[in-house]
């Protein structure tokens, strides 16, 4: 699977190789300005179980922001959060809620705990899809696609460190 997103606030994107049990997968936001900043995360992980609803997994997190004000923000969990400048491994947790919400609980190499909560995908009519994310990193998003075809869509979301976006996604 290939996904990415060509909008006026930056590139995201997403791919994904998997198999009945394994899955590697990257995902990476590439902003147009140092304070929207670069983000990668990589993740390789076992689905276990009949169901498959529970995947451990290993993964590196690199990111890059740079703002304005040097000063540090805390998390949820008051941990000075490293989300400006970040490369570090981890190990966590994908869970498949109902309503196929997938919650993802991860610990850094760096002591950092974050926790996220994230839904693609869903139905809003028979073109229209939209997706959420929120994280313990006071991070989220919210988005909207409307399909044009098997393979393109335009979409607009609003993410809260590159702003207000619209553009075309490519899928494969």
């Amino acid at each position: 699977m290939f996904q990415n997103d060509f909008a006026t606030n930056g590139n995201d994107g997403e791919m994904m190789l998997q198999n009945t049990r394994w899955s590697i997968g990257g995902e990476w936001r590439l902003g147009y300005h140092d304070m929207h900043g670069y983000e990668t995360e990589t993740h390789i992980g076992r689905y276990l179980g009949k169901m498959q609803w529970l995947m451990p997994f290993v993964g590196f997190d690199w990111r890059y922001r740079k703002m304005g004000i040097d000063e540090q923000e805390k998390n949820l969990f008051g941990q000075t959060n490293t989300k400006d400048n970040r490369a570090v491994l981890s190990v966590g947790v994908n869970y498949t809620l109902p309503m196929l919400v997938r919650f993802q609980a991860e610990v850094f190499t760096d002591g950092i705990v974050r926790l996220q909560l994230m839904r693609e995908d869903i139905p809003v009519a028979k073109r229209m899809r939209a997706a959420f994310m929120v994280n313990t990193d006071k991070e989220y998003m919210l988005a909207l696609n409307y399909i044009l075809g098997r393979n393109w869509s335009v979409r607009t979301h609003y993410d809260s460190d590159m702003g207000l976006g619209a553009g075309i996604t490519f899928s494969y």
